[in-house]
């Protein structure tokens, strides 16, 4: 589990990050995503910009230490990566294989989709509502068999609670695929709370992408074409794709 690694921080606080998490993942997929339609790349680095606020404003609020979070059971992080990583991988080489790359752009979409993309929403998704809501029941000094069942339920469930509201900004996800993901999602955060390290969400997250891109399967934002294939704008006559 995320062992806290500072004394106990005041569980109204963490409720209000938790809260403040959970909105901004939505407003991030829903605004970026949903209203502006920003490319893929571009809403990866809003979407960076937007975790990497969240975590360094928590993490220097709790007074936590960064390194120590880091390196926490780094190799049962390793280890759980691919294994709690599988629904999600399997899953992705399901999915219809609408566009494929080779070469350079292929490496470049392993860097920023896979690689950058990963890591932030293992952030955003697993880890975060995760380690705040473990720090919460800290605070609250619940102990006994009401502690240790709230220390392995509560952070599954709020790390759920923020997979879903984050999904619902995609226009693409508002439907039964909705489950699987945060199912496959949900297990990434079992991996680190588990293990107590990033490594198992953030790790399993660029693995899943990665299978995705291999396989060619589109990661969200999915294109405006192929999310709503009713506004598609007839080619001219003549006029290639």
């Amino acid at each position: 589990m995320p062992v806290p690694v500072t004394g106990a921080v005041p569980w109204a606080g963490s409720l209000v990050w938790l809260l403040v998490l959970a909105a901004a993942a939505f407003a991030v997929s829903e605004v970026a995503a949903g209203v502006y339609r920003l490319g893929r790349r571009a809403y990866i680095g809003v979407l960076a910009v937007v975790t990497t606020v969240l975590t360094v404003g928590y993490v220097g609020w709790a007074g936590l230490d960064a390194r120590q979070l880091l390196t926490t059971h780094w190799a049962w992080g390793l280890l759980m990566a691919p294994l709690c990583a599988a629904f999600l991988i399997v899953g992705m080489t399901r999915l219809p294989a609408t566009h494929r790359s080779a070469g350079g752009p292929l490496a470049l979409a392993l860097l920023w989709e896979a690689v950058v993309y990963g890591i932030v929403e293992g952030v955003l998704l697993s880890a975060l509502p995760v380690l705040i809501t473990w720090q919460m029941i800290d605070g609250l000094g619940w102990s006994g068999a009401a502690g240790a069942l709230a220390g392995w339920t509560l952070p599954i469930l709020a790390s759920v609670v923020v997979i879903v509201v984050h999904h619902l900004g995609y226009p693409e996800y508002r439907n039964a695929m909705l489950g699987p993901i945060s199912l496959g999602c949900g297990l990434l955060s079992l991996g680190y709370l588990i293990t107590g390290s990033p490594i198992a969400p953030t790790l399993g997250h660029v693995l899943a992408h990665a299978s995705g891109l291999l396989h060619g399967a589109e990661l969200p934002p999915h294109r405006q074409e192929a999310a709503h294939p009713a506004r598609r704008v007839p080619a001219r006559a003549g006029s290639e794709g």
